[in-house]
């Protein structure tokens, strides 16, 4: 490659993602010394290996002079306020003497944090921030902000990421958390998995890099591509061995949108597709959920999977619990002195040995779930119909929890459910914007208001019929129905939900526990501030 468009204001910019060990300094390196005719200012902000790939690099600006480093050492792109971004790419713009930048993210960043920081309401939320911020950030906020916003300076043209091709089917089966792997660095390691951030890395990407592609054989360089069209139909996907692509297919090209970036996913793509079949788009005849043509070629089958009836909620868990590392929301802890009513325990010792029994049943409990292996899990996943499964994405309805919904979303063999806000039926349309009133009247049907399960499933090869009776067994039957429908017609909502929490085992943690129907705050938050 020796030229490239002419280029123009605001300074276009690469997003490369991709893990530690992927090829990114490569491709770094080929850009930097590749005479394409831009004069690059390169942003490296790698957590983990920042200095041996910053010297990596140096060592080919002797060769490429014209090139500008910026190396930024106090953390992640995606951290809080992103400031020292900001201020970079401020000062970069400002000199007037670079046509083009290339931001590398963090090995643990999701594109869609660096993104975000490019629209103006970003620096307007963080201006208002409560609590304020550091004098020196706010005067660079203040300073973006003026000119109009970062986009009116610099803007995102291509998201771009690299898979290392040999590890990638082990990085989508595995259940480890980022910490397990590249330790703690206060960025929530702890608490995001391998699998899910290389699924949000993915699903925001203009072009996938699948590097190191002589270490795999045909078949399985196909299941790769296969599996990376899945989550993101949109993407274009480019194999490669020490990233040897042309440059103009990740320079300069003018792919990026942030509204197609940000709806590219498998699973949202899905969600809005079944809208339109059910009369929400502009195709008012569309009846059917079908692939797009050019997803066909992969093999790629997305369903929405939809219930008004709620799952019985210890059937579901034993469906999931060994297919799965099941990540949960645990309630909120009991004030000290209080039991969850809010009333005062007692010091009754029939009590005392009557909670140290329940606590060593749920130890036993904890002990027998942890006894299965990354392998058992995977292996149980593959033989049932959540094998085929990449990516699900939803919200769930159980039958003991009447006022919140269920949060869905799994990748690989990661699931985290957790409570969400409160059924609009329960909460009401105060708070909602006019223009997302209509939509969700439409979800409304029958006595039980907004009430469904709603799953997004994405893979490869899916078999919708059987994925379909495992989740229909999860329901409750017609027996148990008609008891949920007696219970919940002769009692309020509060009262409803504790009958029903009485009536079924629940394998599930127990959610957060909201006051008033129209509050999001925590019930013990809110007796805090009593």
């Amino acid at each position: 490659m020796t030229s490239t468009k002419t280029v123009s204001k605001p300074i276009p910019i690469t997003l490369l993602s991709g893990f530690l060990g992927s090829g990114k300094t490569t491709l770094l390196q080929k850009i930097l010394t590749s005479d394409h005719g831009l004069k690059i200012a390169v942003i490296i902000n790698d957590m983990a290996e920042v200095n041996i790939d910053s010297a990596l690099i140096q060592n080919n600006r002797v060769c490429q002079k014209e090139e500008k480093l910026i190396q930024l050492q106090n953390g992640c792109i995606c951290c809080t306020l992103r400031g020292d971004l900001l201020e970079e790419l401020v000062g970069i713009c400002e000199a007037g003497d670079i046509d083009y930048i290339v931001i590398e993210s963090t090995g643990i960043a999701e594109p869609m944090q660096v993104a975000e920081t490019f629209a103006q309401e970003f620096s307007d939320v963080l201006l208002n921030m409560p609590g304020g911020i550091a004098e020196e950030e706010e005067a660079i906020l203040n300073k973006v902000s003026a000119m109009g916003g970062l986009q009116s300076i610099a803007k995102i043209d291509t998201c771009v990421t690299v898979i290392d091709a040999l590890n990638f089917l082990a990085n989508v089966n595995t259940t480890q958390f980022l910490a397990d792997r590249w330790g703690e660095s206060g960025q929530g390691e702890s608490e995001r998995t391998i699998t899910d951030l290389l699924i949000d890395q993915i699903e925001f990407s203009d072009i996938v890099i699948v590097n190191k592609k002589s270490l795999v054989n045909k078949k399985k360089m196909q299941k790769i591509k296969n599996m990376i069209k899945a989550l993101n139909p949109l993407c274009k996907v480019m194999t490669a061995d020490y990233c040897d692509i042309p440059l103009d297919s990740v320079l300069n090209t003018g792919l990026y949108d942030y509204e197609k970036a940000s709806t590219a996913a498998g699973w949202l793509q899905s969600i809005n597709e079944l809208s339109a079949r059910e009369g929400f788009g502009a195709d008012k005849k569309k009846r059917v959920l079908t692939p797009k043509p050019e997803t066909e070629e992969y093999n790629v089958n997305n369903f929405v999977y939809r219930q008004r009836r709620p799952f019985h909620p210890e059937r579901l868990y034993e469906m999931l619990r060994d297919k799965f590392f099941v990540i949960e929301q645990t309630g909120v802890d009991e004030v000290d002195g209080q039991d969850a009513e809010g009333g005062v325990e007692g010091n009754d010792d029939d009590d005392d040995e009557e909670i140290e029994d329940d606590d060593k049943e749920e130890e036993e409990e904890e002990e027998e779930e942890e006894e299965l292996s990354e392998a058992q899990i995977n292996k149980n996943r593959s033989n049932s119909p959540f094998g085929a499964v990449l990516r699900s994405k939803g919200f769930f309805w159980l039958a003991t929890r009447f006022i919140v919904r269920g949060e869905w979303s799994s990748a690989g063999p990661m699931l985290t459910v957790k409570g969400g806000l409160p059924w609009f039926d329960i909460s009401g349309f105060e708070d909602v914007p006019p223009e997302a009133l209509e939509l969700i009247k439409k979800d409304f049907e029958g006595a039980y208001g907004d009430r469904r399960n709603e799953l997004v499933f994405i893979g490869v090869r899916i078999n919708v019929k059987a994925l379909t009776e495992a989740l229909d067994t999860c329901l409750l039957n017609d027996k148990e129905f008609e008891l949920f429908q007696k219970i919940t017609k002769k009692n309020n909502a509060l009262e409803a939900d504790e009958e029903l929490a009485k009536v079924w085992d629940d394998g599930f943690e127990d959610w957060m526990i909201f006051g008033d129907a129209g509050d999001d705050e925590p019930e013990e938050e809110q007796q805090d501030e009593k």
